[in-house]
């Protein structure tokens, strides 16, 4: 498993910064997606779906990384 901490300057950081800047970005890259498709209007919650989201792009991506 290569989910150990990555040292930067001294400092360690958790591989989970890692993993939640790909959810940022991938959940970024959605949002401009859906506003280029015409389909943002069709959320309800806005703030809610982007949440959850960003918390399904979180475990995938500890799913598929690890």
């Amino acid at each position: 498993m290569w989910l150990h901490e990555i040292p930067v300057g001294g400092m360690l950081f958790s591989p989970m910064v890692l993993l939640v800047l790909l959810a940022l970005t991938l959940t970024l890259i959605s949002h401009l997606l859906l506003r280029q498709l015409g389909w943002h209007n069709q959320v309800w919650k806005g703030a809610w779906f982007y949440l959850s989201l960003f918390i399904c792009f979180v475990a995938l991506s500890l799913r598929l990384l690890s």
